[in-house]
C-alpha cells in the first residue's frame, strides 16, 4: 500500500473543504495509515519507506509531524523505529531509532547508531548528522565505550 502524503492532504482538503499546498513533496510507503488530525501527526507502519528530498528512510514505524505555515502543510519532524536505514546522497546510517526535525534539517540516530560513506564508518550510541551541512557528532560511544571512526580504504 502506498500511501502519499500529497494524496492525504488532498482527502484532508476535501473533507476539511479547505485548499491544501505543499512546499516540498513527501512520499510515504507503509503497510498501514493513521491519521490523527488534532496531533498534526500521521504514523506509517511496517515496511516503512519516506522519501523526502534527498533522503530515504526506512524503518518498521515512522511517526511524521507536520504544520501548516502559509496554508502550506510542511514537514515538521519524524520519528523513526525499529531496524532504521537512512540514506543521503553521500553517506549511509543505521540505528534502533532516528529523529529528523526538517526545521533545523537535524537527523539523530540513537542505539547502535552507524554513519558510513565509501571511505569511512562512524559508530556510537547517539550521532547527530546535520543532513544539510554533513556536520556529524558523535554523543556517545558503543555501551559506554570510546566513538568508533575508522577510515580510510573503501569500507564496505
Amino acid at each position: 500500500m502506498k500511501c502519499s502524503l500529497i494524496l492525504w492532504g488532498l482527502c484532508y482538503a476535501l473533507v476539511n473543504c479547505a485548499p491544501m499546498a505543499y512546499a516540498q513533496t513527501m512520499t510515504v510507503d507503509a503497510d498501514r495509515f493513521e491519521l490523527f488530525q488534532e496531533d498534526q501527526r500521521a504514523d506509517f507502519y511496517g515496511h516503512v519507506v519516506v522519501h523526502h528530498q534527498d533522503m530515504v528512510m526506512k524503518a518498521d514505524k515512522i511517526m511524521v509531524w507536520y504544520q501548516d505555515i502559509d496554508g502550506k502543510n510542511e514537514l515538521k519532524s519524524l520519528d523513526a523505529t525499529g531496524h532504521v536505514i537512512i540514506t543521503t546522497k553521500v553517506k549511509q546510517g543505521s540505528a534502533d531509532r532516528a529523529t529528523y526535525q526538517a526545521g533545523s534539517e537535524l537527523l539523530i540516530l540513537t542505539g547502535h547508531a552507524q554513519v558510513k560513506d565509501e571511505n569511512s564508518v562512524l559508530e556510537g550510541e547517539v550521532i547527530e548528522y546535520h543532513t544539510a551541512t554533513e556536520n556529524i557528532k558523535v554523543l556517545k560511544g558503543k555501551s559506554g565505550k570510546q566513538v568508533q571512526f575508522t577510515f580510510g580504504e573503501e569500507v564496505k
